[in-house]
Formats: structure tokens, sequence, C-alpha cells
């Protein structure tokens, strides 16, 4: 399964629950700020995750859950969310630094981040 057949999964999986156009929903949206996401919608993405690309889910590291807490306990932000969450591409990992650079922005759970745990968690071909 290549990258873009599992961003379209994702997408649809997130267009279902919130009853929007797939086609509104890119790998930058963000989960918490332009959708009606809430922690319990989480529960249920990973759900459908799970039974539609035969993978189990770890909410911890696909929702970046414990990212904040993570970077608090020291060390250069890059290289623990690096650690943390490997299935992170790398600017990713930088954008994500630099937003709790800012302590007053939210690092944002967005679409791509999600794929990029599926396709980390899926078996290699």
């Amino acid at each position: 399964m290549d990258s873009l057949e599992i961003m379209d999964g994702v997408r649809g999986i997130v267009a279902d629950i919130f009853e929007c156009d797939p086609g509104t929903l890119s790998a930058e949206t963000r989960l918490m700020t332009d959708l009606p996401c809430e922690s319990i919608d989480l529960l249920e993405i990973g759900a459908r995750l799970g039974q539609t690309f035969r993978v189990p889910v770890d909410d911890e590291a696909a929702f970046l859950r414990s990212l904040r807490y993570h970077v608090s306990c020291g060390g250069d932000p890059e290289a623990v969310i690096r650690r943390e969450y490997p299935h992170l591409p790398p600017e990713r990992v930088k954008a994500l630094a630099l937003s709790l650079a800012d302590p007053d922005a939210a690092p944002q759970l967005c679409l791509g981040d999600i794929a990029a745990y599926i396709r980390a968690a899926l078996p290699s071909a």
C-alpha cells in the first residue's frame, strides 16, 4: 500500500466520522482545530484505523498523546520527538519542535501524522 492510498484511507475514515467531504481534508488538516474533534473521537478513529488497515493502533504514538510530556523531560526537542515518534518525517519533527518552543502554541495533531503512523505500522511488502 503506497502513501497516497494510506492518506486516502485516513481521510475517508475521518470524513466519515465528521460527516464532511474527504476532498476538504489534507495531510495538514489539524484534528482538534480544523474539525470538531474531541478526545473521544480519537478512540473511534483509532478503532477504525485498526479495522481498515489491519494493524494494531497505539493511541499514544498515533495521536502524539504524550508529546509535550516527553519533551518536558529534557533533551533536545527534535531528538526527543524523533525517538518517541519515529514514524514522523523529519520536516514534521522540526515543525512540532518549533511549535513547542512557543508556550502559547499547542502542537497540533494532523492527518498526515496519523497516515505516517499507519505507514510505519504496516508490514513491509
